[in-house]
This record gives structure tokens, sequence and C-alpha cells, in this order.
């Protein structure tokens, strides 16, 4: 995200995961291995008999129900992350879903620890029920977002979770009715707890790297068309437009420049423009090619050049001998930021320069005129002054 900052980027169009996914994996594990490490260092914590459990009584560890009222609302919330991108949303939709499975857990654990069968039998019914009502409400969530992209990855997370509830409710059940063992459920609970929860969590993280592989594609594949789309644009615009290296040899030369100057893209490849142009600017040229490779890519700006290039006249004899062009050099930053290329925009001024060369031969031919009818005019006034001056001329003054 700060990348996509630094260069000016949408950031809100960009669909990347935050670290909220991170935070509650992390929550999980950490609330299972503050659990192990309880029941490691006190010898299994707080202690409680189920004295009613068939095939006798059984050990009943409160400290793997407090993480068990944990980290299934985690899990509930990991899986419905996968659904719902924005956290706010998650949790709204998800709290009766939290509330039911905190609550269902304890259910179970008064089930175990209860003396009397009115409260073991009603609150294995109330603890099952929450489970399965929890497990239809993330069914529903799923329904309807089967829309959403890589439903099918999220799906397969959520059927694994239901599934691993399953499993646990399944052990539950086989050690309440003496099926199994009571050290053989521990042993099964803890295995279960380090390898088959904590992996749900490492599930939504294939899903967001999948995801995350998905929009860098839809966004390599948008600069990929726009690149197209322009250099399209640049080839076929109506103003002269051709790119550089940074040592000044041309690497584009657009449709108006070779009808300007009659000069193809393929002849021109790889030229030095200081070669093609006219003596008369090879030095403006140079010193604009040196002002954009010496600017830092951060501050370089655009130079306003003068460039008269020959043309080909043996493709067109209506070309100009030289075209004037004024062309903008506009440096270019690459991917890293640094800079490139330059590209060089601007337009044909050969019209204007005839045009200028036709006013100054016009303006020089007046004078010319002014002064040759100029100076026998004053002769000749000053002549007519002279006569009307002498006596003899006074029969001829209306004349004169």
């Amino acid at each position: 995200r700060q990348l996509l900052k630094d260069v000016d980027a949408l950031v809100d169009e960009v669909r990347l995961p935050g670290s909220d996914d991170s935070w509650l994996t992390l929550a999980e594990y950490g609330c299972k291995l503050l659990t192990a490490a309880y029941v490691w260092l006190f010898s299994g914590g707080v202690v409680h008999q189920d004295a009613l459990a068939l095939g006798g009584s059984r050990s009943v560890y409160a400290a793997r129900f407090a993480q068990w009222s944990v980290a299934v609302p985690i899990l509930v919330l990991i899986t419905n992350k996968a659904f719902i991108e924005s956290t706010p949303s998650m949790l709204q939709r998800s709290a009766p879903s939290l509330v039911a499975s905190f609550f269902y857990v304890w259910a179970a654990w008064l089930m175990e620890v209860t003396p009397t069968h009115w409260v073991r039998w009603p609150m294995m019914v109330l603890s099952l029920s929450g489970a399965v009502l929890v497990s239809i409400d993330q069914l529903k969530l799923a329904s309807q977002h089967r829309t959403s992209q890589l439903f099918h990855l999220k799906f397969g997370m959520l059927s694994y979770q239901l599934l691993t509830f399953v499993l646990y409710a399944s052990l539950f059940l086989a050690g309440r009715f003496g099926v199994m063992s009571s050290s053989s459920e521990q042993f099964v609970y803890a295995y279960l707890d380090a390898s088959v929860k904590v992996f749900q969590g490492a599930l939504l993280a294939m899903i967001r790297n999948r995801e995350g592989a998905m929009e860098i594609h839809r966004w390599w594949m948008a600069s990929a068309a726009m690149q197209r789309d322009l250099q399209e644009l640049l080839d076929k615009a109506h103003v002269p437009i051709f790119s550089m290296a940074l040592d000044g040899k041309i690497t584009q030369w657009n449709s108006s420049m070779f009808k300007l100057t009659g000069l193809k893209s393929e002849s021109v490849q790889c030229k030095n423009l200081v070669d093609l142009a006219a003596t008369s600017c090879k030095e403006a040229i140079q010193a604009a090619l040196r002002a954009c490779v010496d600017a830092s890519s951060a501050h370089a700006e655009a130079n306003l050049v003068e460039v008269d290039i020959p043309t080909e006249t043996a493709s067109d004899q209506n070309l100009p001998a030289v075209r004037m062009l004024a062309m903008t050099f506009v440096p270019m930053n690459g991917k890293s930021g640094a800079l490139e290329g330059i590209t060089a925009i601007g337009q044909d001024l050969s019209d204007l320069a005839n045009m200028r060369v036709v006013q100054e031969r016009k303006a020089a031919l007046m004078a010319m005129l002014s002064h040759e009818i100029r100076s026998p005019l004053h002769g000749m006034m000053g002549l007519t002054d002279a006569m009307l001056q002498m006596p003899s001329s006074k029969p001829l003054q209306r004349q004169l």
C-alpha cells in the first residue's frame, strides 16, 4: 500500500487484504500456545471430574474449555473473513455466531462437571444445538456470497471447519459414552488443537495469496492494455512525436513524423537525433538532452527545442527542403522511477517559417520601392518650387 501511495496510485481501487487476517490467525495460535503452556506449567491447571460419564469418572480440564471458548469464535471469524473482506461488516454479521459459539462451549463444560442428570442432558442438547445453529448461519453466509471471487476455495475452507467441528463433537460424545479412554480423548484433543485447527489459518492465507495473484494479474493486464493504447495513440497522433533513449538515439517515430519529413521509422531507428538534424540546431538539441539527463528524475522538466530536420524529398517532391519543428522534450521515468528515456512532442512550424520569410521579403520590397519613389518625387517638388520663383513662370503658375 505504501508503494502505491509513493507513485500516487489510487490505493482505494486496489483490493489488497489488510493485516486483520494475520491478527486473527495469530490470536488463534496465541490462544493455543498460552493454553498449552498453562497446562504444562500447572500440571493441567483447574481439573474437574465428570462423574456421570459412562465407563467411569473422567478428568475435565477447564483450561481446554477456556481455550475453546476463545478459539472457536476466532475460527468462525477466520472463515467468515474469507467471505466478507470488510472487518466491521464481518464482525457485525458474525456477532450472533460468536455469542452462540462462546456459550455452547461453556454449556458443554457445564454438562461434564454437573453432578445431576437433569442439568447434564439439557446442557448437552443446548451445546449441540448451538454448534448446529452456528454451522447453519455460516452456510447461509456462504450462500449469500456464492458469486464472490474464488467461492469454491472459500466454501472448501468452510467445509473443512465444519468437518473439524463434527470431529470434535464426535470425540466429545465418544468420551461421554465411554467409547474411548480419558487419556486417549485428551491426547486426540491436544493433537487436533495443534494441527487441524491451526491449518484453517493457513487456508485463509492461501486464499488471500490467490486473490492477491489475481489482483496483480488484473492490474498487469490493465497496464498492458493501457500501454498498447498509448503506443497506438502516439503512433497515430496528428502531431509529430518521437521517443529517444538517454543517449539521443531514436526508439520511436510516429506516422506524423514520416509525413512531415519523409523519413520512415525503420530508417531512423537507433540513429542519433543530432545526426538527423540540421547544423543550425545541433547545439540546442545537445543542450536540451543534457538538461534532461542531468536533472534528477523527480525534478526533470520539459524543454522546448527548435528541431530542423532535412526532409527526404525523394519520397515526396512536395516536401520542403527542411522541416522546422518546435518540440518539447519530456523526460520519461521507468517502473523503478529512474529516468529511462525522452519523448518529444511538438508541432510543425514550417508554414509559419515560410510566412515569416514572405513577410520579410515583402517588407524589403516595400522599403526599396519607397526609397526609389521618394527620391524622384523630392527632385520634382524642388524643381517645381524653383520654377515658381522665376518671374517668367507667372503665366504658367496655375499649371505648375
